[in-house]
């Protein structure tokens, strides 16, 4: 299905901040994918109820930040593409980061660590943005960012704009009931503390270390492609399964850590979807375990 979108209304309200027909490749951490017929790169709240109108005329709109938990098909997708990189910011005042959501969060640990802050260096090594760790409430096995989370900014499905306190929503295991409640995140609190700068690098060196030796940062990934099911870790079923090493062209389940499927460089996403499948049946027929995925799936697969 081909969706019709007029070029010169796109060109007249974002000019220079309209991109067409992109590879896929050059928006995600997977380096995959096909090609995006629109692209575009909007800078304020008009803006992005503009793209609200769109989608209720029929027209999918779906928002990057990083690009680093999805999973784009080859058919592209069908509609807009909207980069979340204009909203990057951050202030602090009172305690709190007022961050927008399209900040990267190795910006976010940068400014906490010129300004001798604390509280969120458990973001260390996690690749996207703040937006995107909003939505599937990213974080480690210890700190989630729903803990130190106080307000999110956003437009819901009827155009209004929300500040929300993080009480109203519901947090669970990666996951932020903020997905279904918005179109658009624009920005959040984050609670920080007066630190140390040197402890603070110190235990940020630490958590990169610790990556670096147990995840295949060397490779294009997606970071964990599932959830740990309740009671299990996800990487270690897929482990005790045999599929370290299992490959589809050139993409491989990562022998460093089982929960990341790499691109060794000429990978399709459709190799990394037959990968995904593969795993999750192999899980369930062994274990009867449901294998769900973290990142997220993009476009058309078959």
């Amino acid at each position: 299905m081909k969706i019709f979108i007029d070029k010169n209304t796109l060109m007249k309200i974002f000019k220079d901040r309209v991109l067409f027909d992109v590879s896929a490749k050059s928006l995600t951490s997977f380096k995959t994918g096909g090609i995006l017929p629109v692209v575009v790169f909007p800078s304020n709240k008009q803006e992005i109820e503009f793209l609200l109108s769109l989608e209720k005329n029929g027209i999918p709109v779906k928002f990057l930040g990083a690009g680093s938990n999805v999973l784009v098909s080859d058919y592209g997708f069908d509609g807009i593409i909207a980069s979340t990189k204009n909203f990057s910011g951050v202030e602090y005042q009172d305690g709190v980061l007022n961050t927008l959501a399209g900040t990267r969060t190795n910006s976010v640990i940068g400014y906490c660590i010129k300004n001798q802050l604390t509280g969120l260096e458990f973001l260390a090594g996690i690749p996207g943005s703040i937006g995107g760790c909003l939505i599937m409430n990213a974080g480690t096995k210890n700190k989630s960012i729903s803990d130190v989370v106080g307000v999110v900014e956003y437009i819901n499905h009827d155009g209004e704009w929300i500040n929300e306190k993080k009480e109203n929503l519901l947090w669970k295991y990666r996951y932020s009931q903020i997905k279904e409640k918005s179109f658009f995140i624009s920005s959040c609190t984050l609670k920080v503390e007066d630190g140390d700068a040197d402890i603070i690098k110190q235990t940020i060196a630490n958590i990169m270390q610790k990556r670096k030796t147990s995840q295949p940062l060397e490779y294009p990934s997606a970071g964990s492609v599932f959830k740990n099911p309740s009671g299990h870790y996800a990487g270690r079923l897929i482990e005790q399964t045999g599929l370290k090493g299992f490959r589809i062209g050139d993409a491989v389940v990562s022998e460093k850590h089982a929960n990341f499927i790499v691109n060794l460089g000429k990978a399709t996403s459709s190799d990394i979807w037959k990968i995904i499948c593969h795993i999750q049946e192999t899980v369930k027929k062994q274990y009867n375990i449901n294998l769900e995925t973290e990142i997220e799936i993009v476009g058309r697969f078959s």
